[in-house]
This record gives C-alpha cells, structure tokens and sequence, in this order.
C-alpha cells in the first residue's frame, strides 16, 4: 500500500480524531484537528481516506475478487442501458409505443408529463415501467398514485402482482392508515384515493412528510380548475394536484381525455406541469406547439406490433333488439311502477331519503340485467323485510307477531337456499336467520351502500349492491313486503326473450364450429347461475365456466380452463372479466346485459379484441329494446352513428370507426351522470327530456373530441422508427445471462441452459425457470421471464451495487493487453432545470496519466484475464480524475460551471 503524507493530507489519530497536515520535518506533523495544532510522529497517523481513495489502496486479486468486480461495474450499467425497459420481467404484452413513452421519460428531466393515450393502450402499464425503470436506476424511493376510489384495487393488483412494486393502500380499507403517526413519513410507496387526500388535515400531513419522487395522478382531469361569473374557482381535487406539484420531483397527469371542450380548464391542467408554460388559455391555443415536450398522445391508429403489423384484429359490432314477451312485459311495468315509487319516496324524504335512493338504484341496475337476477334479489329482499318485521315486534314486545314473521323468514330462507325439513336444514335456516338478524341491528354505512349502487363499480361492489339489498331494510316503502309478494306472484316463469335469443345463436355458432369459444358479459350473479343452467341444458358437452369475483388466483383458474384446448366452450364474466385478463384466443363475445356506462363495455371488448386476435372479433349486443335501458342504448347508439356519418368516420358495414367511438364515449363519460339519466327516465316514459339531455351532451362530447384533436395536432407522433434502437436488445440480454450466471455461482448455485430456457437452482434444490421469450412464459405459467425487474435479479442488482469499497479494485495479467489503468465511474450530473441524471463512464490511463481508449473497448474481457497481487498506487487517483473531468466536459454532461458527483465503482490494473 503506498500513502505519502504531505501538507494538506487529511489524517486520522486515535486520540484526537481526523486533522489536517499543515507541515512535515524528520518524522513528525504539525496536523490541525478541532482541539487546535498538534505535533505528532507520523508513525502514529493513519491516512483519513476518502471512498475513492479506500478503493485504489485495497487493490486485490484472484478469481473471486475478479467475478465481483465486474458485477459490481454490470449492476451499475445495465438499468441504464437505453434497452432496460424492453427487458422487464413483467408477465405483459410490451407493445412499441409503451417501450418508447417509458424511455423518454425515464431519461428525461424534469419529468413533468401529462400521458393522454386513447383508451387501452396501457396507462397503467406504462406508469408501473416508469417506476420500475427509475427504481432500477436508483431514482425512485417515494411513489404516490392518486387514483379514483373505485380504481384503488386495481392499480394495487396490478403494480404489486404484476410489476412486483410492494405499494401500500392508504385510507381506511387499506393496509396503512393515519389515525396515529404521519403514514405519509414512514411509507414510501403509497396508492390513495383523490377523495381520502383531499381533506384539508390530510393535505398537512402530505405536505409535512418527505417530498415524493414521482406523484401520478389518475384520471387528472377531475383536477378542476373553472371560470363562474368571471371568477376563477378551484376545485379540492384541484387543490390538492396544485400542493403536491411543488412536494414532488416529478408529477405524472393519466387521462385519455384530459379536455373536457374547456380551453380555460386545460390551461389549468397544464399549469400542474408548468405554470409558467402559457400565460392565459389564448396563448395556449395560439401556441399549442409548445405543448409537445409535455404530452404524450398515442391512439389506436399509432399502436402496432414491433414488425409494424397492425395491433388490433379488426372488430365488428352487431346490436340485435328485441321485444318483451306479453308477460315479461306486465312484469316489467310492475317493477317499474315499484322503482318509481321508491325513487319519489326518496326524493320527498330529501338527505333522510338517500339511502332509500341508492337500494332503488341498485333494484333498477339488477333488473336491467335479467328478469332472472331481479327475482333473486325481491326473494332476497322479501326475506330480509321479514326479518326486519319481526325484530319490529320483538322491540314492541309483541311475541306472537315476532313469531310469526321469523318463521315466515325461515320458510322464504329454506326455499331460497333450496333447504330440506331434516334437523340439519332447520339448523342452517336458524343460522342464516341470525345472521341477517346481527346484520340488520348493524348501522348500515350510508357511503358504502352510495359506494355499492354507483354506476362505475367493480366486480366487489356489484357483489356489495346485492348484499345492500338485503341489509338496508331501514329504508322502505309503505307495505313494501306485500309490494314485492305480489310482484313475485307476476313473475313471467318462462324461458326469458333474451335468453332464447341467445341460446338460438349458440346454436347457429355450433352448427358451423362445434369447438368455438364464447365469452359472455353478464353483471350479476342471479343472471350468471341463470345463464349456466340454460346453456348446460341446451348443450350438455359444451361446458361452461364462470369467472367471477374473489382473489386473483381464482380468476386465472377460471381462465386457464378456458383457454385449455379440450376445456369450456363459454366462459361467462361477471364485473371480474373487464379488467387484468387475456381472452384473445376466442372472437365471439356476448353482451347479454348492457353496463350503464358505454365505456364499460368497451371494457369488456377489449378482452377479445386486444394484441395477439387473430380474427375479426365478433360482438353481439342484446338488447331488449322497449325497455328504458333498452330504449336509452339505441339513442345513444343512432347519435354516435349520425355524428360518425358527419365526419366519415364508419367502416363499409355502416360501423361507427373504432377510434371515434372511444373518443365520443370517453368524453360523455365525463359530462353525463348515467345512474341519475336512468333513474329520471323511469317518470318519462317517451323519453324526450332523456333526449334532449342526451343530444346536449352527445354534442358537447363531439365538441371536446374536436377541441382535444385541434390541440393536440402539433404533437410528435410515435414513430417506430424510435423503437428500432430500443428494441434490439440481443446484446443487452446476454450481458444480463451472464450476470445472472455469475451471480448464482457465487452464491453456490447454479444458472443453466435448457433448450429454450434457463434453470436457476439455489442451495437448497429450488429451481426457477426462466425465458428470453416474452411469448414463450405468456404461454406458460411455471416460465418467468429473465427481467432486470425480477424479484432475484433485483436482489443481486441491489447486493452488487453496494459493494464496499474495499471489494471493487484488482490487477490483472495479459501481455497481450496494453499496460495502463481502467477506471470506472458513476456520474451523477444535473441538467439545466436541476434534474439529476445518472450515467456510467469508462476511463482508461496510462501509468503517467495519459488516454488509453484500446482498454475503455476491452472492459468486460479484462475480467476474463488471470490476476496476481499488486500494491495501489493513490497518487494515480488525481490523474484519473482530471481525466474523468475532460471527458465529462467533452460529452457536454456538465457545463464548467456545474457541479457533478462521482463514484469510483471499478479500478483494474492491467500488468504485464
């Protein structure tokens, strides 16, 4: 080891701690430490070393010290290479546009970004490999996602199973909550609904905590800001994006329709990115061009495979009406009757009324599914009501009537759940009837039952509305018990008109291809039990399976027998089938109920009508088309078509284009409340305020979608001409194979070559297998997929990375190498907005600190070579620094004016 100590040397002494040398003579030091001056013999100091310093004097050698050093160098550069997000371990179809979005911003700084793709191109997916690339590259502790409610457990399934993040849900039904500390300081990676941080205290907390690396808003554009009467007014959602703009390093905004036909409030938008970009809502349309380095918008039309095939199969969408039979008819205009009294007790009944509203809602939403689900839900209710009377007169202290409605309860409870009269059923009977009993006494949550009937929920919450029925008994009509009874009496007990339809057309598709697959769309589970008894019936082989709601794992059991070769013909989904599954292996698709919402359908399209359709994917809509669902479907499907006939956007079938109907729905989804839309059309019966409601907001809509398109013109359009760099990734990957192999053999395993895989084993026997071929583990649940973001390659990437110092330095021989030093560096420069960039260079020296660029080029086969111990040399350290310092100027990282940091992660010694 070779230390000189000179004036200025910092020192370290046992005693007195670190000093610096201010003279030297015959074997001592004058050193300064914080006590004052000191003379010391220089025996007694040892040199106070700096990282880099500690690095060049424990030069080491041999095999081992070798494979470390270059997985410390490889650890530091492969989530920086260009190719990192093509090699995510993701379980996702990574399309081009995606590649290059995540990209952009992952290099970009400051990344203030709004992304404004249509929908289905992958919002989520893009927003979790942006903090999958960041936090590869070591620029991402705090993540915030501010989503909508009803999309809390979406985004928590998808970043955590699929993408392996470990996000926490905050709020009440999450796993992190306030009520005691400041969750926002001690939980780094946080999902929450807008409307639980909005609050005022909550805004606090937020802004006392740590800044975040990255906040993403979803669905932005419910950050609001408007004109009233010449006034500026700002909504709490708005607020709250407007505080954690300046309490984060990055802000991303999600919203495939960011403009709602408002220049004035998408100026606002934009100012959450930058408020000095325009200064009114004029200059930003006259100069929309300056709105490119801020927006991502990609559409359907720019999506396409890596070879620039066509992305999407093409789609065609069939609307068959029908009518009511006789009875189904007096039925229906019973329960409506019902519905309507319902909803005008509650309107009468104001704020005490809500309730009542929302149970009436969710009765109108289950009857527009079936006639079969709406009987379940009156028997269910019917019981519920039952009991409710009974613990009425048991408060009352009136025995024989109590009596008299719980065993009323019991019978309705041993015909719904299809009970005998053994003891073993009465028991059951007793148990169900104490338990509605425990939950009626419960105070039922006002939010959670307008939570179950709002018009966008998921697959628990529909499960929930069902429920709701039966709990909020509170809220009733006058003599509703005898109300429902004689309802149930009018139920038509036939086979339904939609159901025959359905079963004729299954037949037709048999009759031509015995081994079609079906998907059928159905809300709620009495039409879904309905529907699997009809079609067993009819076609006893065929099969049926039945994807609902519950854990994750029972989704993707459902699917898999599904998609097995020999399997189910039909698989029905309820809610649980919009979101997070593949179906693209069949192209029938049924909607045999109509969600409220039309962008929910185009949900449920989407899983046959996606990446990797081969066919033209065929949708049927049945629609019973002189119900008020019905009737409101085909207004808004005849509006869409007369605005597509204007603009020349359909298909030579008469089809509304593809693009234009996302777009027009997208935005109606913003401007029109449906669940208030069909609840006041059960009292118009013609419909005609419900059309003139809808043609203003179909209007406004295609206004919107006019604005959004003139705005946004001057932006770049995806190219794949910006993938082709990116995607190549051969080279990259087989660097990543050999620090994955390097890393096992060190740690006593083994990674090795099958065929068209590889096998890691592990110490103790247990083996991962893993694939170069993103197709190949799609196609295979037990094949995970070799990624930079895999759960064991992150573990070696994070051991690798935070070596010591002590462990990073060696010597090789090679006397066919030129004799010098190569230094490896990692640089943390800043751009001229302050934004860190990282980057890794190589420098490679002769002994007199001159270039030697031939070693720069060998880099990994240096590591290949045969070492032999040497002593460090730290009066090199300097030279190599200047080095580093031209070569940073040179490559215009970093202005002379600007500072940067450097890190010594590699220093090998080629001697000869």
């Amino acid at each position: 080891m070779s230390y000189k100590i000179l004036p200025g040397t910092r020192i370290q002494h046992r005693e007195f701690g670190q000093g610096a040398v201010l003279s030297v003579s015959e074997g001592f030091a004058t050193v300064f430490f914080s006590i004052g001056e000191k003379r010391i013999p220089l025996a007694e100091l040892l040199p106070a070393l700096s990282r880099n310093e500690t690095v060049v004097l424990n030069l080491g050698a041999g095999d081992e010290r070798l494979k470390k050093a270059w997985l410390c160098y490889k650890a530091h550069e492969l989530p920086l290479l260009d190719h990192a997000t093509s090699m995510t371990a993701a379980r996702i179809d990574l399309l081009p546009h995606q590649v290059v979005l995540t990209h952009k911003i992952a290099i970009a700084g400051p990344r203030r970004f709004l992304i404004a793709d249509e929908v289905g191109l992958g919002k989520t997916i893009e927003t979790a490999l942006v903090l999958r690339e960041l936090a590869s590259r070591g620029e991402l502790n705090r993540a915030l996602m501010v989503v909508p409610a009803g999309l809390v457990n979406n985004w928590h399934r998808e970043l955590n199973e699929v993408f392996n993040l470990n996000f926490e849900v905050f709020g009440s039904e999450g796993d992190v909550s306030d009520r005691k500390t400041n969750a926002f300081k001690k939980h780094n990676l946080l999902i929450a609904s807008i409307d639980t941080l909005k609050r005022p205290a909550r805004v606090k907390k937020l802004l006392e905590a740590p800044k975040w690396d990255l906040v993403v808003f979803d669905e932005a554009h419910h950050c609001t800001a408007y004109k009233q009467g010449g006034k500026a007014k700002k909504t709490q959602n708005y607020k709250l994006a407007e505080s954690l703009r300046d309490h984060a390093r990055d802000l991303m905004l999600l919203s495939a329709t960011p403009h709602q036909g408002d220049h004035y409030r998408f100026w606002k938008l934009i100012q959450l990115l930058d408020p000095s970009l325009f200064r009114n809502e004029k200059e930003m349309v006259e100069e929309r061009h300056r709105l490119n380095p801020y927006i991502f918008r990609r559409t359907k039309a720019d999506a396409c495979r890596s070879d620039g095939s066509t992305l999407f199969a093409r789609r065609w969408v069939h609307t068959e009406a029908f009518s009511m039979s006789d009875v189904e008819r007096q039925f229906y205009q019973q329960l409506n009757e019902y519905l309507r009294d319902g909803f005008a007790l509650a309107k009468k009944q104001g704020s005490k009324g809500r309730a009542l509203g929302f149970v009436m809602t969710i009765f109108q939403k289950i009857a527009a599914s079936s006639f079969a689900a709406v009987h379940r839900t009156l028997r269910r209710r019917l019981i519920a009501l039952t009991v409710h009377e009974g613990l009425i007169h048991d408060e009352n202290l009136d025995i024989d009537l109590r009596d008299e409605a719980f065993n009323a309860a019991k019978n309705y409870i041993c015909r719904e759940f299809q009970l005998g009269n053994d003891q073993m059923s009465m028991l059951e009977a007793e148990r169900i009837l104490n338990e509605l009993k425990r939950k009626q006494l419960k105070k039922i949550n006002e939010e959670e039952l307008a939570f179950a009937s709002d018009t966008f929920s998921d697959e628990l919450t529909t499960q929930a509305a069902e429920d709701a029925t039966m709990n909020a008994v509170a809220y009733a009509l006058p003599e509703e018990r005898q109300r429902i009874v004689q309802l149930l009496e009018q139920f038509p007990d036939v086979q339904e008109t939609k159901v025959e339809k359905l079963i004729s057309a299954l037949g037709i598709l048999w009759n031509q291809n015995p081994k079609e697959r079906v998907v059928i769309f159905a809300t709620y589970l009495g039409t879904v039990e309905m529907l699997g008894k009809e079609i067993d019936q009819a076609y006893p082989g065929q099969g049926v399976v039945v994807l609902k709601g519950g854990d994750h794992g029972s989704k993707t059991a459902a699917e898999k027998r599904f998609k097995q070769p020999e399997g189910p013909r039909v698989m029905i989904c309820t809610a649980a089938g919009r979101e997070g599954i593949n179906l693209q292996h069949a192209r029938i698709l049924f909607n045999f109920d109509l969600p409220w919402n039309p962008m929910d359908m185009e949900q449920r399209i989407g899983r046959i009508h996606r990446y990797g359709q081969k066919d033209t994917a065929q949708v049927y809509n049945l629609v019973l088309g002189d119900t008020i669902e019905g009737k409101i479907f085909l207004l808004l499907d005849d509006k869409l078509k007369d605005i597509a006939l204007a603009l020349g956007k359909v298909d030579e079938k008469g089809n509304v284009a593809e693009d234009l109907r996302s777009q027009i729905l997208g935005q109606l989804q913003e401007t029109i409340n449906y669940q208030k839309l069909y609840a006041e059309a059960l009292s118009d019966p013609s419909l005609k305020r419900t059309q003139l409601e809808l043609n203003a907001a179909m209007t406004n809509a295609s206004d919107a979608r006019d604005a959004v398109s003139e705005l946004f013109q001057e932006l770049d359009q995806f190219s794949l001409d910006e993938y082709q760099p990116l995607s190549d990734v051969d080279k990259s990957m087989q660097q990543l194979i050999l620090f994955t192999s390097a890393c096992a053999e060190l740690d006593k395993g083994s990674f090795e070559k099958d065929t068209a895989t590889y096998v890691f084993t592990d110490t103790s026997a247990n083996k991962i297998v893993f694939t170069t071929d993103r197709e190949q583990a799609l196609e295979h649940d037990n094949v995970e997929i070799l990624g930079l973001d895999h759960p064991r390659i992150e573990k070696w990437l994070r051991e690798y990375r935070t070596l010591p110092a002590e462990q990073i330095a060696c010597t090789i021989t090679g006397n066919d190498l030129p004799q010098g030093i190569l230094t490896i560096w990692e640089i943390e420069t800043h751009n001229e907005k302050g934004h860190a960039i990282r980057s890794v260079i190589k420098i490679g020296m002769t002994d007199a600190g001159e270039r030697l660029v031939s070693l720069e080029r060998l880099v990994d086969d240096l590591f290949q070579k045969q070492s032999k111990k040497a002593k460090g040399n730290i009066d090199l350290l300097p030279l190599a620094e200047t080095l580093l310092e031209r070569e940073i100027n040179h490559r215009g990282k970093a202005k002379d004016d600007q500072a940067y940091s450097s890190k010594l992660i590699g220093w090998v010694e080629v001697v000869h």
